[in-house]
């Protein structure tokens, strides 16, 4: 199932938990998977149209919602289907991109100041994600505690956890290995 927009998987998998709008996806995927699976708004309306067209959500509007009437998407028994037939698929070899390993892999054109302020910024960077899995972490407790999905949300938000983890003691070695 190579070149495939698994996105809308990711956005069929939120909809079967429970029906929701476009800007309720944008807030599942920054409340939790920021890290590991992200999407921004140019990405989920777009796909939330398609899905439509396909048969595989239904919308309506909530004339509840006040002067702006929100429309409300639910995954059909053929989205259902068809994420199903998605998750039994073998998974595939993650394409890793980090930019800070591919500024390092050129270094020696940037000099060695240039490369340790890089690789400061990036060390920043994963010591603010990792402030922010707290937030992840107790929304989980809160809004899946009981729910089935609730293990499977915490087994995401400890793969980010470790992972951040690693990137932080892989700059703090790579610091050092530099500075010496």
């Amino acid at each position: 199932m190579s070149k495939i927009n698994k996105s809308q998987y990711a956005i069929l998998g939120w909809l079967s938990k429970s029906s929701m709008s476009g800007y309720d996806l944008k807030q599942k995927f920054n409340k939790v998977s920021p890290y590991h699976w992200s999407e921004s708004n140019a990405q989920i309306y777009p796909i939330l149209k398609k899905l439509e067209q396909e048969g595989l959500v239904s919308s309506k509007l909530d004339i509840a919602s006040g002067g702006r009437n929100r429309r409300i998407y639910v995954i059909t028994s053929e989205g259902l289907a068809k994420l199903e037939i998605w998750l039994a698929q073998p998974i595939e070899p993650a394409q890793y991109r980090e930019e800070i390993l591919l500024k390092l892999t050129m270094a020696e054109h940037a000099g060695l100041e240039l490369t340790l302020q890089h690789i400061q910024e990036y060390y920043s960077q994963v010591k603010q994600q990792l402030k922010g899995l707290d937030s992840i972490a107790e929304y989980i407790k809160t809004e899946h505690a009981g729910k089935e999905d609730q293990k499977y949300l915490e087994a995401t938000y400890q793969f980010t956890k470790l992972n951040l983890e690693a990137k932080k003691l892989w700059c703090e070695k790579t610091l050092s290995l530099l500075q010496q």
